[in-house]
């Protein structure tokens, strides 16, 4: 992968881990963030309902988090108010990274493999959940499909919203430097908004950018879902990683037609 421009869309506070690894690779990671995450306001009303959710934490059979992002937030506010976690709750996590963010504040939660909702509602704790009180730990403007189903499934549903997502401004000159004045090799998307938000972020202030090159550009994504989502986007290469993390990122960049070469090289 000796050279190769691969661009990296995570947030930036997630970006250095993979960064390094890219690196570590002989690749030329570009940072690229199409989604920014911040944490609620302190004195929002928003901030004053998912405190009391967190208050109450007791009162819930099942608590999911569905991001490492959620967990960070999350712990931070456990780790306040709940000195001793409550008993008898189960805890589940979209994949490792957010387990492991959740471990972190000695929260011990099930992982859940995979990527997106569809994984999670096939977990065997959540197959029969008629009137159990289930907390679900996430950002806002989130998709519906998890709290939809586990309703439709009897379950009494509690969302408590714990960071907001944005879409990074860039000026037209910045969208020029990193996306279009040389060539990428590939493109790493973790999920559907990141990817959303990228082709938004490509045509420019004024629309006025041609992102064919981009759309023709490996796409690297976590799930077939977002693959679809990249394929009605015009995307035309993508490859489906295990999952979002890191690692699983890079395993299915490597295995990209004209960069596994260069992966061989460095066995």
């Amino acid at each position: 992968m000796q050279d190769q421009l691969i661009l990296v869309t995570r947030a930036p506070h997630k970006q250095a881990p993979l960064l390094e690894l890219l690196n570590s690779q002989g690749a030329k990671p570009v940072p690229f963030a199409s989604i920014h995450i911040a944490p609620l306001e302190i004195h929002s009303a928003e901030y004053g309902v998912t405190k009391q959710h967190i208050l109450d934490l007791d009162q819930f059979d099942i608590v999911i988090c569905i991001s490492a992002n959620a967990a960070r937030f999350a712990g931070e506010l456990i780790d306040q108010y709940w000195p001793q976690l409550p008993v008898n709750i189960k805890w589940l996590a979209i994949g490792k990274a957010t387990a492991k963010a959740l471990d972190y504040f000695d929260v011990f939660a099930q992982v859940v493999p995979g990527a997106d909702s569809e994984a999670l509602l096939n977990h065997p704790e959540l197959q029969h959940v008629a009137n159990k009180k289930i907390l679900i730990l996430q950002g806002n403007n989130g998709r519906e499909l998890l709290a939809d189903t586990l309703l439709q499934r009897a379950a009494i549903i509690t969302q408590a919203v714990l960071y907001n997502r944005i879409v990074p401004v860039y000026t037209d000159d910045q969208i020029k430097n990193s996306l279009y004045n040389a060539a990428l090799s590939a493109i790493l998307i973790t999920s559907g908004e990141a990817l959303s938000n990228l082709t938004t972020i490509a045509k420019g202030s004024q629309q006025q950018f041609d992102i064919s090159s981009l759309q023709a550009t490996t796409l690297i994504v976590p799930s077939t879902r977002v693959a679809n989502i990249a394929s009605t986007q015009g995307y035309q290469h993508i490859k489906v990683a295990k999952s979002a993390d890191d690692q699983s990122m890079l395993d299915a960049l490597l295995l990209v037609r004209g960069l596994e070469a260069d992966n061989e090289k460095k066995k």
